[in-house]
């Protein structure tokens, strides 16, 4: 669980190297082909995103069988996309090798025939949908793409000329296939009569429009994919990250066109929460992800666009039973309230959000969402304690019956009261400010005397409704460690999660030989404990596997919900994903935006094999380019906000070989760059080519907990 940052949002929020300090090194600018994922041998599947509810996913290698297929909303359009030449048709057994990039597919076969698939974005309206398959090289003659249709799309009357053949779904759109250069319609496909080259394209079309418009579509297909390639690339290259670990560099780099092809672009807005994906919205995955999300893209446009989507579907009748709540599922006019976190990980997550955006209007507007999901819980789901009372099944581990009180609900819950605390102070709601404060330390202050076995050094996972402590030992404890009194018993959680339930593939659910599943986002927690405790030595162990898994293993570019999940197991997982970035940038490079209080906090916890990291984080709209490097007991900081207006505080922590460090204080002024050169015995200031000085700097020694954390240690 990450912890807020130490300030209040209150009433400000929102209102060896001497002189020689080398220029910044320039960047190598990241481009998809040096994203290629190469396919020989175990068959790999692949995403695609039109970011408008649109997806093509299929898998390639030796002994695929599933050819591709595209979905809309959840919904099959096309179960099977098959090119033929020359009367044969060029599926997975005949497949020499493939090539999986973020932007297309390809695939090659014998006799030096390559096809491409690729799904198309930006059509023109949302109810437009595009696929785009080029066969090149082929041997001469016919060259013909077949689709099956999903099952209720008709069959309807060629096109004009009988140059496109066409279906009806079932909302009354078109579905068009043509070709060029001279296609010719088929039954359930398209001729093209070419020399070795055919371009196709698979068009959804609004009701009304004239099937030509697929041809002028089809037309302009070369520049409608140069744009998909230029936009991703353009994502990469402003939320940039580069280390000195290429395995982590490519897997951060997919992860986050994977997470951007995963956010929905509509009036609802939103994240698909996994793969495969049946068109319902999954609020506690998104609830769950904003920082993730935020931090990939650095579009905190399109995370506060996600956060007022949640909002509107709040429970907003007072005479209901999970008044204030937000729900778990949305499908359609069907919104489920079973979730008890879910809104208390909203206004977590709200508060994130305006910390790196400074997006006040979007505070302003869903206050009444924060206050109406404090009231709702007061008055119908808390207890004498004020602790936050729920369903057995109304947690995350939904399949478990956990009482009626679990142990993360009630972490949650105090940082719902108390950022709802923070937010009335600013906007001059003073009187549920203080009752929201004083409840909030009355549940800090129940939580360590009925949840703590100090005995033990445990926490419960729950309670029963007779006030029983459940000690089954899950991962939950760890999230909490923000709620404990002491750090014998912070470090005694952390101790006993990570040597019973952590492993070198990721976190595991429960202890003991069967030991539950392992859940890939439950590594954010985690990560985040262990490098408190500066044991990022242990973490990035899993972090990079967790990475090679992304390019070697399951669907290319991402991250599963659970680790070797079996047939059943979700691919593309939102919240592992988001969990990942996150942990990259707040837990590896301790980089923290606070606009609330106009400051950047960078308190890096560098793993071995990250000495040169290269970045770039949002303070809103605009971008701080930064690196970090460290030679022997050298260390660097280097920063610069080229169009940052008025400058920001750079609260800086360094730790040094020998366990000691520096902590201080800066000033960062727009435009200038800005260098920080920490050695073992001073730290130097440099903006620009001029010698500054610190606002504040101390040397902190023995400051590392590592010794205190050294039995920390995987599970058997």
């Amino acid at each position: 669980m990450r912890t807020l940052p130490a300030f209040a949002l209150s009433v400000t929020l929102f209102a060896g190297c001497g002189h020689d300090v080398p220029d910044r090194p320039r960047r190598v600018p990241v481009t998809l082909e040096g994203m290629a994922i190469t396919v020989r041998g175990a068959a790999r599947s692949f995403l695609q995103s039109d970011r408008q509810g649109a997806l093509l996913t299929g898998t390639v290698g030796s002994g695929a069988t599933d050819a591709s297929r595209w979905t809309v909303e959840g919904k099959d359009v096309a179960v099977n996309l098959v090119a033929e030449t020359a009367r044969v048709a060029l599926t997975g057994d005949r497949l020499d090798s493939a090539v999986i990039l973020p932007s297309e597919t390809r695939m090659m076969f014998a006799g030096g025939t390559v096809v491409r698939e690729s799904i198309l974005e930006r059509l023109g309206t949302p109810d437009m949908h595009g696929v785009a398959v080029k066969v090149s090289s082929a041997p001469a003659g016919k060259i013909l793409l077949r689709v099956t249709p999903a099952k209720g799309i008709r069959s309807q009357s060629h096109g004009a000329e009988g140059h496109s053949a066409e279906w009806r779904l079932p909302d009354g759109r078109r579905l068009v296939l043509t070709a060029g250069p001279r296609g010719v319609a088929a039954g359930d496909a398209v001729v093209c009569d070419a020399q070795g080259d055919a371009d196709f394209l698979l068009v959804i079309l609004p009701e009304h429009d004239e099937p030509a418009k697929a041809e002028r579509l089809r037309e302009r297909m070369d520049s409608l994919l140069t744009a998909r390639r230029t936009r991703m690339e353009g994502l990469l290259n402003a939320s940039y990250c580069r280390t000195s670990d290429d395995t982590l560099n490519r897997a951060l780099q997919w992860i986050k066109v994977s997470l951007d092809g995963l956010m929905i672009d509509r009036r609802d807005t939103f994240a698909i929460a996994g793969v495969p994906w049946d068109g319902s919205i999954d609020v506690r995955a998104n609830a769950q992800s904003i920082a993730g999300l935020g931090l990939a893209t650095g579009d905190y446009r399109r995370t506060g666009a996600i956060l007022r989507t949640m909002a509107r579907y709040q429970d907003a009748d007072p005479r209901s039973a999970t008044y204030g709540r937000l729900p778990d599922h949305i499908a359609g006019h069907d919104v489920s309230y079973h979730g008890a976190d879910i809104a208390p990980w909203f206004v977590r997550e709200l508060y994130e959000h305006v910390v790196y955006s400074n997006d006040t209007s979007l505070v302003r507007a869903l206050y009444p969402v924060v206050s109406r999901s404090l009231t709702g819980t007061y008055q119908r789901h808390t207890d004498k304690f004020n602790f936050l009372t729920h369903g057995p099944y109304e947690t995350w581990m939904a399949g478990i019956p956990r009482g009626n009180r679990a142990v993360e609900v009630q972490l949650l819950w105090y940082f719902q009261q108390l950022i709802g605390s923070y937010v009335a102070t600013f906007l001059g709601d003073t009187a549920h400010a203080r009752e929201w404060w004083d409840a909030s330390i009355k549940t800090s202050d129940n939580f360590n005397t009925r949840y703590a076995d100090t005995t033990s050094g445990s926490l419960a996972d729950f309670l029963t409704p007779a006030g029983v402590r459940d000690t089954t030992l899950r991962p939950n404890a760890i999230m909490c460690l923000e709620m404990l009194e002491t750090e014998r018993m912070r470090s005694e959680v952390t101790r006993a999660t990570v040597r019973n339930l952590l492993h070198h593939e990721g976190v595991a659910t429960g202890a003991g030989p069967s030991g539950g599943p392992v859940v890939t986002w439950l590594m954010g927690p985690v990560t985040y404990a262990l490098t408190r405790y500066d044991r990022q030595d242990l973490s990035y162990q899993v972090t990079r596997a967790m990475a090679r898994g992304v390019l070697t293993e399951g669907m290319a570019g991402t991250l599963p919900a659970v680790v070797n999940p079996g047939p059943a197991g979700t691919s593309a997982s939102l919240m592992g994903m988001a969990e990942f970035v996150r942990t990259i940038y707040q837990d590896y490079l301790g980089l923290r935006v606070d606009l609330a209080a106009n400051t950047l906090t960078i308190q890096p916890k560098l793993p071995d094999a990250l000495n040169e990291i290269d970045f770039t984080v949002y303070a809103g709209l605009h971008a701080i380019h930064g690196s970090l490097s460290r030679t022997g007991e050298e260390g660097r900081i280097r920063l610069e906000a080229p169009d940052l207006p008025g400058g920001m505080k750079v609260n800086f922590l360094w730790m040094t070989e020998n366990g000691d460090a520096w902590r201080g204080t800066a000033q960062l002024r727009n435009g200038v760059p800005w260098t920080l050169v920490i050695q073992a015995d001073d730290v130097l200031l440099f903006q620009g080519d001029q010698k500054g000085e610190c606002e504040t700097k101390r040397h902190l020694k023995n400051f590392s907990q590592r010794g205190a954390a050294a039995g920390f240690g995987f599970a058997p």
